[in-house]
């Protein structure tokens, strides 16, 4: 019992707390409301109080500037009149005031000219009453010409420092290179000697290794050349022994005079053929025109075969220029390096 009396008096108490809270709660929203109301009320008064700060601003920026309109109206109505000027008379003026200013830029400049002849008077006089010497004007500069030297010789002075570094360093190069052909030299006249030792030559003449590769080329061109023209004649040797065949061939059937021509002419047979009189009557036979083939074929065979001749022999011509023109250079080297003279000198090995 004791217990249910309890919450049954803890449940009023809570009742009548929540009651209290709800009227607190109540007098808060009307505390809230009443202060918004209030507000807005203020917002309502700031605006207004804005915008009558804004006229006022407007207002006073009117009558401040009516007030500086009418204070330049009060000026310039207190001025006098301005009179009327010609303008003819100004046009006078301007000329006689340009003249004026001509004449006196005129006299500026004169005394200008006089105000430097007697500051380089004064100088040179201050000049020869210090070093007593009365022809120091002639040799002397002023400070400004003197540094100017000094800094023009000090760079001409760099100049030739560093020509001179040039000038050593190529010096030491060409020595370089001196030494260098030296070396070469006595290499070439060792490797000379070398080979003429091997080889079993006389030792008058030593053979020469430049000689040596020149004369292997030489000889490895004329080898080549030689070459083409042993092939050249074994296809003559072929056509020969093939028109010999034929020839054979045609005699032993008893048709030698009637058989086209072989492929191998001689100058002389080609001459006769041309110069026979029935060469300009041939009937137009099968035969005569088999005949007048051949007769073509072997004279481009022939043709061919000279033109080659020819080629040769211009290759080698040129075989021989090259020779001659190495040869020309190897005296001439020779000459120049003093290892060789004209006939009736002496031979520096």
């Amino acid at each position: 019992m004791q217990s249910s009396k309890r919450s049954e008096s803890d449940w009023q108490g809570l009742v009548s707390e929540f009651l209290v809270c709800k009227r607190k709660l109540e007098s808060k929203k009307e505390a809230l409301l009443i202060l918004s109301k209030e507000l807005d009320t203020c917002q309502q008064e700031r605006d207004q109080y804005k915008l009558m700060a804004n006229q006022l601003r407007e207002r006073h920026q009117g009558l401040k500037k009516k007030y500086r309109e009418l204070i330049l109206l009060c000026i310039y109505s207190s001025l006098p009149p301005a009179p009327q000027v010609n303008l003819a008379q100004l046009l006078r003026d301007s000329r006689e005031r340009a003249k004026q200013l001509a004449e006196e830029v005129k006299e500026l400049t004169q005394r200008l000219a006089e105000a430097q002849g007697d500051n380089k008077l004064l100088r040179m006089t201050i000049t020869r009453q210090r070093l007593g010497d009365e022809e120091v004007g002639v040799r002397h500069f002023p400070a400004h010409e003197r540094e100017d030297l000094v800094c023009k010789l000090e760079r001409a002075g760099l100049q030739m420092e560093e020509m001179e570094n040039n000038m050593k360093a190529l010096t030491d190069e060409l020595q370089d290179v001196k030494a260098e052909r030296t070396v070469f030299r006595e290499k070439a006249e060792r490797l000379n000697v070398e080979l003429n030792h091997i080889l079993g030559n006389h030792e008058a003449r030593i053979i020469d290794v430049d000689a040596l590769c020149m004369e292997n080329k030489y000889l490895h061109d004329r080898l080549n050349q030689l070459q083409e023209e042993v092939n050249l004649l074994k296809s003559n040797i072929m056509k020969y022994k093939t028109a010999l065949e034929r020839r054979k061939n045609s005699s032993t059937y008893g048709k030698s005079n009637n058989s086209p021509l072989t492929g191998v002419l001689s100058a002389k047979q080609v001459q006769e053929m041309l110069l026979e009189e029935q060469g300009c009557s041939l009937p137009a036979t099968p035969q005569s025109i088999a005949d007048l083939k051949s007769l073509a074929t072997a004279l481009l065979e022939t043709i061919h075969e000279k033109n080659l001749v020819i080629q040769h022999q211009r290759h080698s011509n040129r075989i021989l220029g090259n020779r001659v023109a190495d040869l020309e250079r190897k005296l001439k080297t020779l000459e120049v390096s003093g290892l060789w003279s004209l006939p009736g000198g002496s031979l520096n090995s």
